[in-house]
């Protein structure tokens, strides 16, 4: 009787311990498969991570601990899980935030180095000058936080513009591929936002193309002279030497001047005064060649007409067209002619636009 209590007492006991040793796994399991879960979105584990799910093991394989172990234990798990997933969250926003802030500046850099040209060959200018076909960069340019607001809607009637609104690329012709360079004998040019700046020792080259050689055309050109020059070339197609073709758009003294030479009329340049402007202060030149009907004579002249600041100031008629041969020159004489250190322009230049006009306009 005694022997069959005592087995009965042993029975029941023996199943409660295993109704407790079935209940306990989920509960030590879950907690510790979320950390590691967020530990492996870190792209590592933590040492106590390991050590904490390690002595988790143990108690689950010797079912030793108590209810009150398992709750401290549940509890720690969810402040080491807290702590982690804070520091992924962290770690994540840095990442964004970082990687964010490259492709901002790298997006800033593509938008102002638009990049008109990749030519790194070597171009011979005369006077031991050379070039190559590569964006003009002012000196100051990383210091310019610079809007272009060009609309190419605006330069309508226009074959070629320079606008100068990118201090990465001050050469870029906005509506074709007529871009102007630096030559290596020039110092660096500086810009502002808006405007390229010469300071009486630079200048750009633009290549001759088939657009210059036009025999009729537009030139609007928006400056400001800083400082009286003598033959200062603003905007030229000057040839070098002589019984060659071309014209000049010259700051002389205080006085804007445009020169031309026809060698079928003459082999001297014909200098026409424009009319006096005011140092730092814009003005806006335009001239038109373009040819038309002589109501004297009913042949084909060249009508000149020029324009200081909205007022026309020169009105007359050239018997013959102009044939372009050479290069131009933007604020200096890219030829290297004879008195060529003084055909440095000083001042600002806002925009220069060029082009081809038909019969009659």
């Amino acid at each position: 009787m005694k022997f069959g209590v005592l087995a009965g007492v042993a029975a029941i006991l023996g199943c409660c311990v295993g109704c407790t040793e079935h209940a306990s796994n989920p509960v030590q399991a879950t907690p510790y498969g979320d950390v590691e879960s967020s530990s492996s979105l870190e792209g590592g584990s933590s040492p106590n991570l390991k050590t904490q799910v390690s002595s988790s093991s143990s108690v689950k394989q010797n079912n030793v601990e108590s209810s009150s172990s398992r709750k401290a234990a549940s509890s720690s798990s969810r402040i080491s899980q807290d702590k982690i997933e804070s520091s992924s969250s962290r770690s994540s926003q840095n990442n964004v935030v970082s990687s964010s802030s490259r492709d901002a500046s790298s997006s800033s850099r593509a938008t102002n180095s638009s990049s008109s040209s990749v030519d790194d060959k070597s171009y011979s200018l005369y006077g031991g000058a050379s070039y190559k076909r590569v964006n003009v960069v002012a000196s100051n340019a990383d210091e310019l936080e610079c809007d272009d607001k060009t609309k190419i809607e605006d330069l309508k009637g226009f074959d070629v513009a320079y606008e100068f609104n990118s201090p990465y690329d001050l050469g870029r012709d906005y509506l074709g591929d007529n871009n102007a360079y630096q030559d290596n004998k020039v110092s660096a040019i500086s810009a502002e936002c808006g405007s390229i700046v010469f300071d009486g020792s630079n200048g750009l080259h633009i290549p001759l193309s088939e657009t210059f050689e036009s025999s009729s055309f537009v030139v609007e050109v928006r400056f400001m002279p800083t400082k009286a020059g003598n033959m200062a070339n603003i905007f030229v197609a000057e040839p070098p030497g002589s019984n060659k073709d071309g014209w000049q758009l010259r700051l002389d003294g205080s006085d804007i001047y445009f020169h031309i030479r026809d060698v079928e009329i003459r082999d001297t340049w014909e200098e026409m005064k424009v009319g006096a402007v005011s140092m730092d202060e814009w003005h806006v030149v335009r001239v038109r060649f373009f040819p038309t009907m002589s109501a004297v004579t009913k042949k084909t002249v060249y009508s000149l007409n020029v324009a200081l600041d909205g007022k026309t100031r020169i009105a007359t008629e050239i018997k013959s067209k102009m044939d372009i041969e050479y290069g131009l020159g933007i604020g200096y004489d890219s030829m290297y002619q004879e008195l060529h250190a003084r055909r440095f322009f000083t001042g600002k230049i806002d925009y220069i636009r060029y082009g081809r006009m038909a019969e009659g306009k």
